[in-house]
């Protein structure tokens, strides 16, 4: 699936855990641009198989292959000339079942070799950090987790822009002025 002149401009916000990446889709969401939710925590919620389950408790592999699923789906339904911000996408779900080593199912890295995002921003960290049912990885599991999603997204061919900490506001600005809209 390649992306075509006419079709939305997605733009793919990640980073390690501890980047701010909520707070940051949250005022993208705020200045009325459409975000697509962090598959990970929909399903979370919304698949009875990992429903009150932490990600440790979760089997690995039928998780990720479930985020992958719906963030196909979310990216078929949209609509054209969209401007669209996605929490997380699809080099975070290849690097995540790297990270648990986990095989990389054949169609799966097609697609996501074949999709074309128009740009990854990597936020880099915060001061602070906190957990909660998603989010429980220690210091060096969080760089762990952002370098191997930088590096997923660079085999799959795209310049990641990392934005720098600093205030919510200054960081969507700083987004914005590499976004053509």
């Amino acid at each position: 699936m390649k992306k075509r002149d006419n079709m939305s401009k997605i733009f793919v916000i990640t980073g390690g855990p501890g980047t701010g990446k909520t707070s940051v889709i949250d005022e993208l969401r705020g200045r009325g641009f459409r975000v697509l939710v962090e598959a990970a925590r929909e399903i979370s919620i919304s698949d009875e198989r990992f429903i009150g389950k932490s990600v440790l408790e979760a089997d690995k592999k039928d998780f990720q292959d479930a985020i992958f699923e719906l963030q196909k789906e979310k990216l078929s339904e949209l609509k054209n000339d969209e401007i669209v911000f996605s929490d997380r996408g699809l080099g975070d779900t290849l690097a995540y079942y790297k990270i648990n080593g986990l095989e990389i199912p054949g169609g799966n890295l097609e697609f996501a070799e074949r999709f074309r995002y128009d740009g990854i921003f990597v936020l880099d960290f915060l001061d602070f950090y906190e957990t909660d049912e998603l989010r429980q990885e220690s210091k060096e599991e969080q760089e762990r987790v952002h370098n191997e999603i930088i590096r997923e997204y660079e085999k799959l061919g795209y310049e990641v822009v990392i934005v720098p900490f600093m205030s919510v506001e200054k960081r969507v600005e700083f987004i914005e002025g590499f976004c053509r809209f």
